[in-house]
């Protein structure tokens, strides 16, 4: 014969472990989500924090482009007042310049000797003169050599000369001069 249970055990216990599997299931949905949320919220409070640092610094660094333009404006002047400066400088040397390398070519030329030609051009002077004898003129160069307006002296040419019967010696002789000797030799 045929038995027929009635009784649900089966079906039952199915149903009671599909709904314990539904619970667990939910519960660890849930727990993922509530990670996932703890997680995120974790993670925009770090970024918060970042991106507030990041203001400050950006708040700090255009602070510092102003105070970086005012000093570059500050190194500016003064480049343009040093300019002005040296400007008055020269201006003053150029003056009074000229006037001290003369009284010091007084000093330069020997007694027997005397200047016919001065020419100056571009503070490139050439001279052309007279000496009673060879060590005069080399005397002269010396004298030239040893002075601190004049550099670069060249001999360029000597020669012997009788006019009137007096024995003389003729002489050229090229260099530049610096009317600012005080700074060093100028070019």
């Amino acid at each position: 014969m045929i038995r027929i249970n009635l009784i649900p055990t089966k079906a039952a216990q199915k149903k009671a472990n599909v709904v314990q599997q539904l619970v667990v299931g939910g519960i660890v949905i849930a727990a993922a989500v509530f990670l996932s949320f703890s997680v995120n919220q974790s993670m925009q409070s770090k970024v918060d924090n970042q991106q507030q640092v990041i203001n400050d610094l950006n708040a700090r660094i255009s602070q510092l482009q102003t105070i970086i333009k005012q000093v570059d404006n500050f190194k500016e002047k003064k480049r343009d007042l040093n300019r002005k400066i040296d400007t008055i400088k020269q201006l003053n040397d150029q003056r009074s310049g000229p006037v001290k390398l003369m009284e010091d070519f007084t000093y330069v030329v020997p007694r027997k000797a005397w200047i016919s030609s001065y020419r100056e051009v571009g503070k490139q002077l050439s001279l052309e003169g007279q000496a009673l004898d060879g060590p005069t003129v080399s005397d002269f160069i010396d004298n030239l050599r040893s002075s601190k307006f004049f550099y670069g002296v060249q001999l360029i040419q000597v020669s012997q000369d009788a006019t009137a019967g007096v024995k003389a010696v003729r002489f050229s002789i090229n260099c530049r001069v610096n009317y600012t000797p005080a700074g060093g030799k100028a070019s």
